[in-house]
């Protein structure tokens, strides 16, 4: 029985975990541009994104293998190396600087997957499964908090110690922080894990218990698809506000100040017990609509309307990108949670990429056709999961 000291070690390293998310954003963009340009940091994000996607797997085969708390503090470790070589970058040369900012690309990508599906199996072994979806709600709050805390505590360190020093603390920061992971239990008996095979047997299994439980697939797949949403509005909204709302970076700011406010608070508001299952259990329905609300805002006009629209959007992204990681941890068994979240890791950053081409594939396409288009792709999505893995179930019980 998880004691109330180890689920507050477990929210705190998470919030300061995804602190250090806040401070990826800001600190290697910052370096990279000051070492190659724009065109380096373009560089370093693409890297970055391929790596989530092939090392993904591998990160998950790891997860079940080993001891999850051991592998979340080889996460954090790799993660804060990368970071420390962030700093080495902004003193080196140019081709030195290049290298070592995208080996630190690669290596945030991979400690980032790693501890993704430790810190899963973890809260799995921390929360009872009634309690997965009003906690998961919670922990969606305390993440966004821990982003903006990055972001705005990498700016200032950037502006008051320089690019290196900061570099340095914040990954002192992260390896400080591992201490916490001594208050929470080991995930296996022995330390040993359930992938106890090798890598390529591990993932094939992995895809045979997909095939076997086809909700435990359709939560990995909506676990991606509720990340999709977000992905899609990143990528348009710049242009949006431009075009369409002839308006500039205040109200850029403005609108996405407002969504995350109100996706927040909503998250924060739903998050009771009983309110949260509920929710859970209509997964599909609330990504439908969440996908529509993109549709919906494709039609503002002024920005009043905008904010309006944004705002209620917000809130329904929010929730549902939390509701679907609280319904991937009580779906998906625990022996099988790291390769599970490795895939799902792997599908974002697949939907990711797709997503991004879509302006490069259909340049003339305006902003507002765009969020029709990607909303009605991503609700055919949904809808044909969900058909898959009923009729697949009940083929199953037949």
């Amino acid at each position: 029985m998880a004691t109330n000291e180890q689920k507050t070690a477990y929210a705190l390293f998470t919030v300061l975990s995804f602190g250090l998310v806040g401070v990826g954003i800001v600190l290697p963009s910052w370096i990279a541009f000051q070492v190659g340009g724009s065109k380096l940091v373009g560089l370093v994000l693409l890297t970055s994104s391929f790596a989530g996607v092939l090392l993904a797997p591998a990160a998950g085969h790891l997860v079940d293998k080993y001891d999850r708390r051991v592998m979340s503090a080889i996460g954090q470790a790799t993660r804060a190396s990368a970071m420390l070589l962030v700093g080495f970058a902004d003193g080196s040369s140019a081709l030195v600087g290049e290298i070592l900012l995208i080996v630190s690309g690669v290596g945030g990508a991979f400690g980032f997957a790693i501890l993704s599906g430790s810190l899963a199996g973890l809260l799995q072994r921390l929360v009872p499964t009634e309690e997965r979806a009003s906690f998961s709600l919670r922990m969606s709050v305390a993440k966004q908090i821990g982003i903006a805390c990055g972001t705005g505590a990498a700016g200032i360190a950037l502006y008051y110690l320089g690019s290196s020093s900061a570099a340095y603390l914040f990954s002192a920061i992260s390896f400080v922080c591992m201490g916490l992971l001594r208050t929470l239990p080991t995930s296996q008996s022995h330390s040993r894990g359930t992938a106890t095979e090798g890598f390529l047997a591990s993932n094939l299994e992995a895809l045979r218990y997909f095939l076997r439980h086809p909700e435990c697939f359709a939560a990995v797949l909506f676990t991606g698809l509720s990340y999709a949403i977000i992905q899609v509005t990143n990528l348009l909204l710049p242009g949006f506000v431009t075009n369409n709302l002839h308006g500039d970076s205040s109200l850029f700011g403005t609108l996405e100040m407002a969504a995350a406010l109100a996706g927040a608070a909503s998250a924060l508001l739903l998050s009771g017990r009983r309110v949260a299952e509920l929710l859970r259990q209509r997964m599909a329905p609330i990504l439908v609509i969440s996908a529509l609300s993109l549709i919906a805002f494709s039609f503002s006009q002024t920005p009043l309307v905008a904010v309006i629209t944004y705002c209620a959007s917000g809130m329904l992204w929010s929730v549902s990108r939390s509701l679907a990681n609280a319904n991937f941890l009580i779906v998906i068994d625990t022996q099988m949670v790291g390769r599970a979240q490795g895939f799902s890791t792997l599908l974002s950053s697949a939907f990711g990429g797709i997503i991004y081409l879509v302006p490069v594939t259909l340049p003339a396409a305006r902003e507002a056709d765009l969020y029709v288009g990607c909303g009605l792709a991503i609700i055919f999505c949904v809808v044909l999961v969900r058909l898959l893995a009923t009729s697949r179930s009940i083929a199953a019980d037949e």
